[in-house]
């Protein structure tokens, strides 16, 4: 699987801003959100999926949850592209059901999942152990991607963290890098980034970063494992 050749890290950043910029303008959250969004919804675009489905070293045999799936277009991708088994976790429950809509008409329904779940009150065993949604019993994770913004990330880190020693998943992150993330929206302009134990364990491949994705790996791999694994 690998990143269209046409296309350079520039031209998808330029893409993506431009996404970010048309969701932060002219499209409000649906009003079915609650005020616990912690990052706006913007289509991802396709090309930093397919490099950051190859960052992350998806298989078949994964479980990918999402956090903050949006309208489940991240996980239908991986779900045709890898055949691996996808959960999405979305506040807005209107996306939920362009996800789940989405999937059916893309044949991957039996491979995915989502459900109407707010971040910022789940608990780290919860995200762990994949103790999601109302039935609570959806797969534990093993990749765990967390594409939120800058704010979004360092308001859910902590909690992210916890899992991650609990669990056994390697996190990717889109645009922000867990051990830099800074939240200019609540702290402003002059906002520095605290560091809540990601220093040291993100992984930082030179051609995916250049697209801004960011892998840490599992619990007991460190970056040196990671990189020699990539061989």
């Amino acid at each position: 699987m690998c990143p269209d050749v046409e296309a350079t890290p520039e031209d998808v950043e330029a893409a993506q801003q431009r996404l970010l910029r048309r969701a932060l303008a002219e499209k409000p959250p649906p009003p079915d959100c609650g005020p616990n969004v912690l990052a706006p919804f913007a289509p991802t675009e396709a090309r930093r999926v397919r490099v950051a489905l190859d960052a992350a070293r998806v298989r078949e045999d994964d479980v990918v949850l999402d956090l903050g799936s949006g309208d489940g277009a991240v996980l239908v991708q991986a779900a045709k592209d890898i055949g691996c088994r996808c959960v999405g976790v979305e506040l807005c429950p209107s996306l939920v059901q362009t996800s789940r809509e989405r999937a059916a008409a893309s044949g991957v329904a039996d491979k995915c999942s989502f459900v109407i779940g707010d971040l910022t009150t789940l608990t780290p065993s919860e995200l762990a152990h994949g103790r999601l949604g109302p039935t609570r019993d959806v797969p534990a994770p093993t990749v765990a991607f967390a594409w939120l913004t800058g704010g979004g990330l360092t308001k859910f880190s902590k909690t992210l963290r916890r899992a991650w020693d609990i669990g056994r998943f390697r996190v990717v992150t889109c645009v922000d890098a867990l051990d830099t993330c800074v939240d200019y929206e609540t702290d402003g302009a002059f906002a520095e980034h605290a560091d809540q134990g990601w220093d040291g364990k993100v992984y930082r491949d030179g051609a995916a970063s250049e697209f801004g994705v960011f892998v840490v790996p599992p619990p007991g791999v460190s970056l040196e494992q990671w990189r020699a694994s990539s061989r």
